[in-house]
């Protein structure tokens, strides 16, 4: 084996590790955090980013998938500015209650 395919197990492996990492790191603020919508599409938006920058990196892809993903991950930012500003006005309506 030649030091470039070293190089390129390596990366892999980091890879992987990294990709596990943040899978883990996701599924306990989703679980802490269950049932608040703007944790739950901003970490589905932030999955989605990194499948997108993965998609980049694959030339046999159909050129219609990445800009599909840009489309799927703007919508889901549109998404999870709607329910933050859902929370915000719920927290100043409650404030104005009480």
């Amino acid at each position: 084996m030649t030091a470039s395919g070293g190089g390129t197990i390596q990366t892999t492996v980091s890879g992987i590790a990294l990709v596990g990492f943040y899978a883990a790191v996701l599924w306990r603020i989703v679980k802490r955090n269950s049932g608040n919508r703007v944790i739950e599409s901003g970490s589905m938006a932030l999955v989605l980013f990194f499948i997108m920058a993965a998609a980049i990196n694959i030339p046999s892809l159909p050129d219609w998938v990445v800009p599909g993903l840009g489309i799927l991950f703007l919508l889901l930012g549109f998404l999870m500015i709607f329910f933050l500003m859902q929370q915000g006005y719920n927290a100043i309506r409650r404030n104005r209650r009480d």
